[in-house]
């Protein structure tokens, strides 16, 4: 099978930023859960309202915690979560930006039918983000 030199190189480099950009994703995902829920070894990562509870837990049995402790500790933690809540909510914009220069650099390598299927693929990508937008914890 052979393809015109232009065309591989365009496959290639959007193959290329596509996985970079899932892997980064990946990355800063991973980065900010281990944020939230410290460098524990408690298992896969918790999500949602009962993974800080189990996170809670898990710190009240190792460590022995009074109830006393045990409320400061669930503040903090509340409070942590809030911090990197907001702090993801200020970085968006400077991500989706980048997001939208990448994808016109994009396009302008691509023929106008690969234009059309790229166009529909990042429309399925940013629904399925956005659903798992809407799927995480929010803040209080």
């Amino acid at each position: 099978m052979t393809f015109r030199n232009g065309s591989w190189r365009a496959r290639l480099t959007v193959l290329g930023v596509f996985a970079l950009g899932v892997a980064l994703g990946a990355l800063a995902m991973e980065f900010y859960q281990q944020s939230v829920r410290g460098r524990s070894s408690a298992g896969p990562p918790p999500r949602g309202e009962s993974a800080r509870e189990r996170h809670l837990q898990y710190l009240v049995k190792e460590l022995g915690l009074t109830q006393e402790q045990t409320e400061r500790v669930r503040r903090i933690l509340d409070e942590t979560r809030q911090e990197f809540l907001q702090l993801r909510n200020e970085m968006r914009p400077r991500f989706e930006e980048i997001r939208r220069r990448s994808r016109e650099r994009l396009r302008a390598v691509l023929t106008p039918e690969q234009q059309a299927k790229f166009d529909e693929l990042m429309r399925r990508m940013d629904e399925e983000r956005e659903r798992h937008r809407r799927d995480e914890p929010k803040g209080k």
